[in-house]
Parts: C-alpha cells; sequence; structure tokens
C-alpha cells in the first residue's frame, strides 16, 4: 500500500489547473533548446552524474506529474549544462556555459 505523499501534484483550493514542478518545465524547454532527446539526456545524466532517470520518469518530470528530489535537481543541471538556480525558478535568466554557447 503506498503512503500518501507530500510530493504529489497539488491542486489549488478552487481546483482549477494545478500547482506542478518548475522544473519539469524549464527541462523540457532546455532539453529542446539544446536538441536532445529523452535518451540522450538519460544518457547524459548516467555518465556525468552516475544516476539513472529513465526516459518514462524524466517525461512524468516534464509533464510535471512528478516532483524532482534535490540530487535529481543537480544531476539535470550538469547533464543539461544548466545553472540548477534556473531549473528552480530561482533566477530568470540563463547564462550559456562558453561550451553550449560556442555550439549555437
Amino acid at each position: 500500500m503506498r503512503r500518501p505523499s507530500a510530493l504529489r501534484r497539488q491542486t489549488s483550493a478552487e481546483g482549477v489547473g494545478h500547482v506542478g514542478n518548475v522544473v519539469g518545465k524549464r527541462v523540457r524547454e532546455l532539453r529542446l533548446r539544446r536538441a536532445l532527446t529523452l535518451q540522450e539526456l538519460h544518457e547524459r545524466i548516467r555518465h556525468e552524474s552516475g544516476f539513472v532517470i529513465s526516459q518514462p520518469t524524466l517525461t512524468r518530470i516534464e509533464k510535471q506529474e512528478r516532483s524532482v528530489y534535490d540530487f535529481e535537481v543537480v544531476a539535470l543541471a550538469r547533464a543539461l549544462r544548466a545553472d540548477a538556480r534556473w531549473l528552480l525558478g530561482m533566477i530568470d535568466e540563463l547564462a550559456e556555459p562558453p561550451e553550449v554557447a560556442s555550439e549555437q
């Protein structure tokens, strides 16, 4: 039996819309900007951080159906070569690292 989790998607008091994770929307935005497939992102995460975040899990994160743990935010930031603060919505401007800026 699954226990209730504080990490599950929350709904507003009026029942209109939902409050999903900020990270998911930004992961998708940056993955597409970097022209990465879910498979390529999965491989980058595994290679650069040693964590396994499966393609179905990445999809659920991007669709804001799954919350993201702190160590996953770090792994995603490394794989996407992004500032974790941007993924978390703490800053609005994403400074491109030199190697990414030269690729575009």
